[in-house]
């Protein structure tokens, strides 16, 4: 059983919180307004949900406003019913389609799934089953990952507004700048930049202390995205997973994703199958953070179809 006790808020600025979760599980964030809070993301699941609002509720500010999602994975949205029943929910169109797409036409508030195909394509994106091969040891550590009670039933609160690329919320002293960038880590991700505080939350943009998961992303996208945050004015960098950061790391985060690219350009070219670039990359100076070994070979599988059919 993971251990969530360490998951907590932390005041970035006066008025901006992220909800940094445990050993590099995913993270949060909420930004104060006179009126409310505006919430970035939900939590993994509804207990950790209920911590995160509980924990902003402790502040004195008891009133929400909005519900903001980065994308649509289930380690960010699955706590959304926690925080939907009382506000909107607000993310890119893309998201409200992938709601659609993996969960059915009609999902509305309140639905339930408890089949495991359809939590681990929206924890991993739908592509999941054409990368890994049905009976492939490596699904173990996929059900092992949502097999803990808290997962046994994802309630589903899909977004009820949508923008297309830019959406800003105008709060008096500050400004929440929402902004779709492309596909990326997945299709639907978009950073909220505070341009007056200098904060930027960029979802699964970026992994900090841990292997990313690319296996429903665009590595040229994913890489182009991270240019951009690079340009900003920021000093604090809210990633999806890790503690805060600054533009230092997003660099190195980017890096990694080019030497993966390179590497797996170079097994094109070289005229490797798909099989023999999985076997064959390597990212030695990566080999030891957490999730490389379970998340590598599909990584490098859907780098190889990205790049492949470009």
């Amino acid at each position: 059983m993971t251990n969530y006790s360490d998951a907590g808020l932390v005041q970035l600025a006066e008025g901006v919180h992220a909800f940094i979760g445990a050993g590099g599980d995913s993270n949060a964030g909420a930004i104060q307004t006179p009126d409310g809070w505006i919430v970035l993301d939900a939590q993994q699941h509804v207990p950790l949900a209920e911590k995160f609002r509980a924990a902003l509720e402790d502040t004195g500010l008891r009133s929400f406003l909005w519900l903001v999602l980065t994308h649509y994975h289930l380690d960010h949205t699955a706590g959304n019913s926690v925080f939907a029943s009382d506000m909107p929910v607000l993310a890119h169109q893309i998201t409200l389609e992938k709601f659609r797409e993996v969960l059915g036409a009609g999902v509305s508030r309140g639905d339930s799934f408890t089949e495991f195909e359809k939590k681990v394509s929206f924890l991993f994106g739908p592509n999941i089953t054409g990368l890994i091969p049905a009976g492939d040891p490596g699904w173990d550590w996929f059900r092992s990952r949502i097999g803990e009670p808290e997962y046994a039933t994802y309630i589903a609160a899909p977004p009820t507004h949508t923008f297309a690329d830019r959406f800003t919320f105008h709060l008096g002293r500050r400004s929440a700048v929402l902004e779709y960038l492309g596909p990326a880590h997945c299709d639907g991700d978009i950073v909220v930049h505070l341009p007056e505080d200098g904060i930027v939350f960029v979802g699964d943009l970026l992994f900090v202390g841990r292997f990313p998961w690319l296996g429903d992303g665009d590595i040229e996208g994913w890489i182009s995205a991270l240019g951009h945050v690079a340009g900003l004015d920021v000093r604090q960098v809210v990633p999806g997973h890790g503690k805060p950061v600054g533009l230092k790391e997003v660099g190195e985060f980017r890096d990694m994703l080019i030497a993966l690219r390179d590497g797996v350009a170079g097994a094109l070219q070289a005229g490797m199958s798909e099989d023999e670039a999985v076997e064959r990359v390597r990212l030695a100076n990566y080999e030891n953070l957490p999730r490389y070994p379970e998340w590598m070979p599909w990584n490098v599988r859907n780098a190889y179809r990205s790049l492949n059919s470009a």
